[in-house]
């Protein structure tokens, strides 16, 4: 049985002997008081285990000291414990079950109580303790199941927010592998059109299309082993996620004989959020991907701006350009989701026959 079960056996029971200290005049007197006590006190033992039946036995035991010629002594031990016998019955049971039990353990001493002593007005005060009690239980039992459910349905948001992340992770990297693949496909493919058409006419450039060709490959299969560890979890794994480091090389795998590619760079470097750098690296990748598909363009540049308050890049091309309607599809959503998710945001500039602008921010402000 628990320790503060005993504890609070053993104090009801000295407290109900002290009530009766001035009023037991012999011996006779005081070992029935003595016994009484312990008669009340002893079922709270199991106050935590059976409640509504240590209710019925502290009721009885009063019931049959109303019978005894010492009853008037016998008032302060039973109350003592019966009162608190009750508050545990109102905080761990639900329904009208504990209502009627506390009920039925009260009124037969009351009544036994009040014909013998002719005291109404006694009666109805210890009827007012005794509901007291019980509301206090009850109130404290109901704050208790409160405090359960909320924890509960705590725990139930947080796992429904850990599924929400883990389904936004297997988007994100669903579209970097997206992103990935396109990106080397759509390169591999040009430099190999552009290899086979000058293979005979100019070993030289044929050549230099392959090492694009090898290059492309190369990087691809290091992204996805990249993108592999990172789903594995795994604390050995050597190799990073692509970030802002990586762009030159980006820009210049893009570098083609029918569009040229620049980079620059402006503002001081500093260390940013982890996020921030495969986020943009991401969005530069998908925009260069979207300029040999659709731009036509002769010249695409890339411009990393390191701004006081936010980290930017801009990729621009002088093609073909596009509608408004037409400029959404071209995989601008992914990149404004792909934003979204580290509170950065993309902004287009685009029109007919006026080439193609995406960039891209991301505020560092907060970023120690």
């Amino acid at each position: 049985m628990p320790r503060i079960d005993v504890c609070l056996a053993a104090a009801v029971w000295l407290a109900g002997v002290c009530t009766v200290i001035g009023q037991a005049q012999s011996g006779a007197e005081w070992v029935i008081v003595t016994a009484f006590a312990a008669a009340c006190s002893a079922p709270l033992l199991w106050r935590s285990v059976a409640p509504l039946r240590v209710v019925a036995v502290i009721g009885a035991v009063g019931l049959t000291g109303q019978l005894l010629p010492t009853s008037s002594l016998l008032d302060g031990p039973f109350l003592l414990a019966f009162a608190l016998a009750i508050g545990t019955a109102g905080s761990s049971a639900d329904g009208r079950r504990p209502v009627l039990v506390v009920t039925a353990a009260i009124l037969p001493s009351l009544i036994v109580g009040a014909w013998q002593a002719e005291d109404v007005g006694g009666s109805v005060l210890t009827v007012g303790w005794l509901a007291l009690a019980f509301t206090i239980g009850r109130a404290i039992g109901l704050r208790r199941s409160y405090l359960a459910v909320r924890a509960a349905n705590l725990r139930l948001e947080r796992a429904r927010e850990i599924e929400r992340e883990l389904a936004a992770e297997r988007l994100a990297i669903a579209r970097d592998l997206h992103d990935v693949i396109a990106q080397s496909v759509e390169t591999v493919s040009m430099q190999a059109t552009i290899g086979a058409h000058l293979f005979d006419s100019d070993p030289d450039a044929a050549r230099d299309a392959l090492l694009r060709i090898r290059s492309a490959s190369t990087s691809t299969s290091r992204s996805i082993r990249e993108m592999l560890g990172v789903m594995r979890a795994s604390d050995q794994a050597s190799d990073r996620l692509a970030g802002l480091e990586d762009l030159a090389d980006l820009v210049s795998a893009a570098r083609s004989e029918a569009c040229a590619a620049s980079f620059a760079i402006s503002g001081e470097p500093r260390v940013v959020d982890s996020s921030i750098g495969p986020a943009l690296y991401r969005v530069v990748q998908e925009a260069l991907t979207n300029v040999r598909r659709h731009a036509r363009a002769s010249l695409v540049t890339v411009e990393l701006a390191w701004q006081p308050a936010e980290i930017a890049v801009t990729v621009a091309d002088d093609g073909v350009g596009a509608s408004d309607d037409l400029a959404e599809g071209y995989g601008l959503r992914g990149m404004r989701e792909r934003l979204a998710l580290i509170g950065g945001r993309l902004e287009i500039d685009t029109a007919a026959q006026r080439g193609f602008r995406v960039r891209a921010s991301v505020p560092t402000e907060a970023v120690p």
